[in-house]
């Protein structure tokens, strides 16, 4: 069985997001049984429930692993142990990486990145916190495209090459080669299938023939329109220039795959600006009259 679990499903900053009182974060503060806190984007994905793979590592892991017993030490097992088998990195982006520097405590650790994410990590001297011992450390190469098995976790992963590029603070080590700086996962096990796309910066036709193939798919959320951020932030770049194809609009996210018929079409990585937060919004409706579900920390897939 694929089990496969979101243990955050917010953007960058989480909500309520610590700098700021718009709308949402306030109400998030004031009401928060109406706008619920969300950790940021995390996701946890095993095929034996014994042996798990984190899909990145954000900056909340150290209280999304408290919240989810599957992923803490087992006293049977010794005073240091864990669960987590390895982590997948998608990217480079310090809100999908930082949370490995969490996981420093001398613990042998699998990760599995692209080449270059891992020369963008190495050449960051933080990371030399996860070196300090031997053999605690163990790279594994994504190849764009290439299946490979996440241990013997009975889970296959393949990585689908998207076209976004390194963040900000590496972008002069860009390749401009589809894969290498961003990727989306296709996880199989037992006959299922799952798309997770928690960054999309353009919807193709090669996503779109991955995501009909699945039983569900998760897909960006960021924002509901193009100019979200920048009515709330004065200055701040559109959606679709930071890598991000908005809900909304004939060119949005759930028009162009309104065709694509799956019983469980999730939204993930959601920013503090999104008015879907809302349940009793507009947006939030339209979200659910057009057949997807807004993601929440804790769901699972076979739930």
């Amino acid at each position: 069985m694929l089990n496969f679990r979101l243990l955050g499903t917010a953007a960058g900053g989480g909500i309520p997001q610590w700098n700021c009182c718009c709308t949402l974060c306030e109400l998030c503060r004031r009401e928060p049984q109406i706008v619920t806190p969300r950790f940021q984007l995390q996701a946890a994905v095993s095929g034996n429930n014994r042996g798990w793979f984190l899909l990145n590592a954000s900056p909340d892991l150290r209280f999304q692993i408290e919240a989810n017993p599957e992923l803490q030490p087992a006293l049977m097992h010794g005073k240091r142990n864990t669960p987590i088998k390895g982590i997948v990195l998608t990217s480079a982006d310090l809100d999908q990486a930082m949370g490995l520097l969490l996981l420093r405590e001398f613990q042998p650790l699998i990760i599995y990145a692209t080449t270059l994410v891992r020369q963008v990590l190495e050449s960051n001297s933080f990371f030399r916190m996860l070196e300090r011992v031997p053999n605690q450390l163990t790279w594994v190469e994504i190849i764009p495209g290439e299946a490979f098995a996440l241990g013997d976790s009975g889970v296959t992963c393949t990585p689908i090459p998207l076209a976004g590029d390194l963040p900000f603070y590496a972008r002069e080590r860009s390749t401009g080669e589809p894969g290498q700086s961003s990727l989306g996962l296709l996880l199989e096990a037992d006959g299922q299938r799952l798309a997770y796309t928690p960054s999309v910066p353009e919807v193709t036709e090669s996503l779109r023939t991955v995501y009909s193939s699945c039983d569900a798919m998760l897909i960006d959320g960021t924002f509901w329109n193009d100019a979200e951020l920048s009515r709330t932030h004065s200055g701040t770049p559109l959606a679709r220039s930071i890598g991000h194809v908005p809900m909304s609009g004939d060119d949005g996210t759930i028009a162009l795959l309104s065709d694509i018929n799956l019983p469980r079409k999730i939204f993930v990585h959601i920013n503090n600006t999104n008015p879907v937060l809302d349940p009793r919004s507009e947006e939030y409706k339209a979200v659910l009259d057009a057949g997807w579900q807004i993601g929440h920390d804790g769901w699972q897939l076979n739930q």
